[in-house]
């Protein structure tokens, strides 16, 4: 069964994508989609989708057609992922234009909810009232990650912040003579001799697929250069590589030294695509009930500073009745914990149930909630690790 399926959305079409990404381990709520050809001439897709800014800067590109038309179904597909993973996880429902992809410094994609974004929906049944724009505007930010090639355009969110995703593209049609002396190290060089020729292009290209992917989830690119980036492994039966960092990447991301990092790859018809995960820093150790419950009143503290709640935070306190939480608020909070342990948890579900049965949350219930969902035995130390 192909890893692509349909998916129509407004007036253009994009095809939801859903590959296997138990192999690289936990894997954070996702959006994924690809676009092969405009569904109608650019100039119109372009009013559709971009906000003024972008149109203003789609119109002032000097590059040449084909690359004009790259960032218009990159930018396409990219905010359709992110429409896709806030609607299925938050309920929010935007419009492409009021979604702006803007660079980084060094050229990464980040997600930027437009000014001029109008309320969005409540809770479905919760009765909680409606999410503040300006709100989401500042504490959403789904990472991403866009790739494109030879008329094809992929685009890959994650909602957590602190996760990096990488992802890349590469056309099969287009024979590519002698890049492998640049691409690729000796080392790597006698790793593709060992396959046979009908395989070597594709495996050469997941290859450098896998490297690009790297550089993308780390925000630098392969600025560092192309041997800073060493397929250490390649895996023909389940396409999973090893990459390793060396010379300038290493310089760059010096806490990344003797750590690979873990690279999906597939083909499929004439493309071959990659895949990563880079969860950034240390993340605690299970943490113990009582230290869940010890965090969750520290952020109600912070949260409800300024609200002029004149009582002190207890367990038993209610966030919506005796907090005054609404429901925005309750999203922010349950975005916090998932950042706070780096670990997806279905809040979507508990916010949806609460609402349906009318009914208030306390935070030990929540504490109850984290302390189910955080999976793994609980660790009484104060210990950090590294998440590889």
């Amino acid at each position: 069964m192909t890893a692509f399926g349909n998916l129509v959305h407004d007036s253009y079409v994009t095809q939801a994508w859903a590959p296997d990404w138990r192999p690289l381990g936990p894997w954070p709520e996702s959006a994924c989609c690809r676009l092969d050809a405009f569904p109608c001439e650019p100039s119109v897709l372009a009013e559709l989708i971009l906000s003024p800014d972008e149109q203003a800067h789609w119109r002032s590109m000097r590059a040449v057609e084909k690359r004009r038309h790259e960032w218009l179904l990159g930018r396409c597909v990219a905010k359709q992922a992110v429409r896709s993973l806030l609607a299925r996880n938050l309920d929010l429902r935007l419009l492409p234009t009021e979604i702006e992809i803007v660079p980084d410094p060094y050229g990464r994609p980040l997600v930027s909810i437009a000014p001029e974004t109008t309320p969005l929906r409540s809770w479905p049944g919760s009765g909680l009232g409606t999410f503040r724009a300006a709100t989401v505007r500042e504490r959403l930010q789904p990472s991403l990650s866009i790739a494109h090639s030879d008329g094809t355009a992929v685009a890959l969110a994650v909602l957590d912040p602190g996760v990096r995703v990488g992802i890349d593209l590469e056309s099969l049609t287009h024979h590519r003579q002698d890049f492998e002396a640049i691409a690729f190290s000796p080392d790597e060089r006698r790793l593709l001799a060992t396959l046979s020729m009908d395989r070597r292009q594709e495996w050469a290209l997941r290859m450098w697929c896998a490297k690009e992917a790297v550089g993308k989830a780390l925000g630098r690119g392969l600025s560092a250069g192309l041997l800073a980036f060493h397929i250490a492994r390649a895996d023909v039966a389940s396409g999973m590589m090893e990459v390793g960092l060396r010379d300038g990447a290493l310089d760059q991301f010096p806490q990344r030294r003797n750590r690979s990092l873990i690279v999906y790859t597939a083909r499929e018809s004439n493309f071959v695509f990659s895949a990563t995960i880079y969860l950034q820093g240390a993340v605690r150790m299970r943490p113990s009930r009582r230290e869940i419950l010890d965090y969750l009143l520290q952020k109600m503290g912070e949260l409800t500073a300024d609200w002029d709640y004149p009582d002190p935070v207890r367990p038993e306190s209610l966030l919506f009745t005796e907090l005054g939480f609404e429901s925005l608020d309750a999203v922010v909070l349950c975005t916090a914990i998932q950042e706070h342990y780096q670990t997806p948890m279905p809040f979507a579900e508990l916010l949806a149930e609460i609402g349906q049965q009318q009914r208030d949350l306390s935070i030990k219930e929540l504490a109850d909630f984290v302390d189910t969902h955080l999976g793994g035995p609980a660790e009484t130390g104060g210990a950090t690790r590294r998440v590889q």
